[in-house]
């Protein structure tokens, strides 16, 4: 599967399998998995990016260097 890049405000940037369905409210943004179940809820500003909730599961990592972050989880096919 291939990963679609997100552009969000104040210069980040998030990397997820295509899949995934992102929705935002100003700063606030929900991500979505193939099943329309609610994997992360976050937040981003200048220098932060915060968690507000996540899937148990959820797999991610923040490159802070480059104000990008990578959800690692695949989606299985079935």
């Amino acid at each position: 599967m291939a990963n679609k890049t997100h552009a969000l405000l104040n210069g980040w940037t998030l990397l997820a399998d295509r899949s995934y369905k992102l929705f935002a409210n100003q700063n606030s943004y929900v991500l979505l998995d193939e099943e329309n179940d609610v994997v992360m809820q976050f937040s981003v500003t200048e220098q932060e990016f915060e968690v507000i909730s996540s899937n148990w599961n959820l797999h991610y990592k923040i490159i802070p260097a480059f104000k990008t972050v990578k959800i690692l989880n695949i989606p299985t096919e079935e």
